[in-house]
């Protein structure tokens, strides 16, 4: 009888520990919310509800405001995902199906760059980036995401890969199969679930990015991502404005909403897959 007391005391600590943290994770939620139905006065007014009728022209201006910057963000989002994947899985394949001199120590040299904070490399990529391309330009913007996003995606595949069967290879080397054909015909459809679930991560990544951005778009606010450019236009282009500024973040989170409703089923497969261990 202790050990069931025991055991349901723990249960109801934890059970409230979760719901105050799942208050403290939907409060800020509930503010945007509320808060883009209102108009100015009924927000300097410290209301905490919106009063009857509601606001919608915070929307419409929202709307019109961020459609360019949201397609901006597609953009930038889907080369920069295409890259990553093309990158990261060619790299993934050598290391997890290729023999060659160094090649755990080029690996773990690899996986050593995830140690380090990307803040610390912050300045230092400005200043080569800017070199190589120049800076209010869409290259400046995904370049980053195709060397930095890889480097974890490399990790991920590599175990993926390797936890593909090896008969399966020598099957297809018997046929006459080279390691194009291998890494195309085998690997490639046996890692979408993985795949898709990075294509996710990275798209989510992008679309919340807001310091690189501000840095490497100083001027030409027309090339702005959703993030980055959400303030420049909502906080400076309209005095301050909160209402419209918290309907801008609900806007520009229906894309990345729409997207996990319609690929859920191949995010969770690729993160809950046999094939991921570490």
């Amino acid at each position: 009888m202790k050990k069931h007391k025991k055991i349901e005391i723990g249960q109801i600590i934890a059970h409230i520990v979760m719901i105050i943290l799942l208050l403290l994770l939907f409060y800020p939620l509930l503010v945007a919310l509320f808060g883009a139905f209102k108009s100015n006065a009924q927000f300097n007014a410290n209301r905490w509800l919106p009063s009857l009728p509601l606001n919608f022209t915070n929307f419409f201006m929202s709307v019109k405001s961020l459609y360019r910057y949201i397609l901006n963000t597609i953009l930038v989002g889907v080369v920069g995902t295409l890259g990553v994947l093309t990158v990261s899985t060619l790299a993934a394949y050598v290391f997890a199906r290729k023999k060659f001199p160094g090649r755990d120590f080029i690996f773990m040299m690899v996986i050593a760059l995830m140690m380090i904070p990307a803040i610390m490399t912050l300045v230092p990529s400005f200043m080569l980036y800017k070199k190589l391309v120049g800076t209010n330009n869409y290259i400046i913007l995904i370049l980053p995401i195709i060397t930095g996003g890889s480097v974890f995606a490399v990790f991920l595949l590599r175990s993926f890969f390797k936890g593909i069967s090896e008969e399966i290879f020598e099957a297809a080397r018997i046929d006459g199969a080279n390691d194009f054909v291998c890494f195309t015909k085998i690997c490639l459809p046996l890692s979408m679930p993985i795949l898709l679930t990075l294509a996710i991560m990275q798209l989510n990544g992008v679309w919340n990015d807001y310091i690189w951005p501000m840095i490497a778009i100083p001027t030409d606010v027309s090339k702005l991502t959703i993030a980055a450019a959400i303030k420049k236009e909502f906080l400076s282009g309209n005095s301050g404005s909160y209402p419209i500024l918290f309907a801008g973040y609900l806007v520009s989170s229906i894309p990345m909403i729409l997207l996990f409703i319609f690929a859920n089923k191949y995010y969770v497969q690729g993160l809950t897959s046999s094939a991921i261990k570490f």
